[in-house]
């Protein structure tokens, strides 16, 4: 699995999340896809609909950090 630069995806998502500080962002490293929900679960949910078998990097819209959650394909 490549991962892509997690800093780098949300620079260039950035932009379109104005106004939804403090709401969480799923994002999968590999295709750059993201899901936004109100809380951690929610946007897991609707990234899982998508990408059943993927690891995705949580953040929260306007805040510095993150975590991982999902399957491993060590």
């Amino acid at each position: 699995m490549e991962r892509n630069n997690p800093e780098e995806i949300y620079e260039k998502i950035h932009g379109k999340l104005k106004g939804l500080d403090g709401k969480i962002i799923a994002i999968d490293l590999e295709t750059g896809d993201y899901f936004i929900g109100k809380n951690t679960i929610e946007a897991y949910e609707k990234g899982q609909k998508k990408y059943p078998k993927k690891e995705f990097l949580f953040k929260r819209i306007g805040s510095k950090t993150a975590f991982f959650v999902g399957l491993s394909r060590k």
